[in-house]
């Protein structure tokens, strides 16, 4: 990810000035998760950093910078300690079904990935709510900012080809058809979740992931 989503802010020299400079991105992600993009400005910023006005303005030449740089950050860490982990867990329990041959083993495939989902969905309520939150507020302010889409976009494709690769091991059809599919539907269970902690009866998610990756393996 790093290869292609590059911070566009005055780059840090020292471990200090590196750690300060993330410390204003971490202030400014925090503005975004309680207050909205709208309240991201130098001053409050720098405020919620506890870091000098000065400091804000010197890495970031303006508050558009400053936005697209912290979405840099969230993105990265969200590969590594979200979406990672979850690819990696999916494969595993993807090994652990070693006959899918069978309409018996297909089906055992299929609720094991349709736990996972739905568990990494429901964890999304409290666990990682403010990453929700961040990413939700992160694609909406991407649909009018240019300097924002580019970053939103390839975001959204490493998330989908994370996915693709494990349609493809399943032996699905169209693979990345398959994995925007399922994408753009967690996206949208998690904006529910969002909107309302209850939205979901106990055990409704996973018969809903059930139902969606029957539909994919059906295909």
């Amino acid at each position: 990810m790093t290869a292609t989503i590059k911070y566009q802010g005055r780059q840090a020299r020292r471990e200090g000035s590196e750690q300060r400079r993330k410390a204003i991105l971490e202030a400014a992600l925090r503005i975004i998760i309680s207050d909205g993009i709208r309240s991201v400005r130098h001053r409050a910023v720098a405020k919620e950093a506890e870091v000098p006005l000065s400091a804000t303005t010197y890495y970031f030449k303006d508050i558009h910078e400053l936005i697209a740089d912290s979405f840099t950050l969230f993105a990265e860490r969200a590969m590594e300690e979200v979406i990672k982990p979850f690819h990696e867990e999916a494969l595993r329990l993807m090994e652990s079904v070693p006959e899918t041959d069978s309409e018996e083993g297909r089906q055992q495939l299929i609720d094991v990935l349709a736990t996972a989902i739905s568990a990494y969905i429901e964890q999304g309520v409290h666990g990682r709510r403010e990453h929700n939150l961040a990413e939700q507020a992160f694609y909406q302010e991407a649909m009018i900012e240019d300097n924002l889409r580019r970053l939103a976009i390839h975001y959204r494709q490493e998330q989908i080809k994370v996915l693709c690769h494990a349609c493809d091991r399943l032996g699905v059809a169209a693979p990345q058809l398959a994995a925007e599919l399922i994408f753009s539907q967690v996206l949208g269970w998690e904006q529910e979740l969002l909107l309302d902690a209850d939205a979901f009866q106990e055990g409704t998610l996973f018969q809903r992931a059930q139902y969606l990756l029957r539909l994919v393996l059906n295909s």
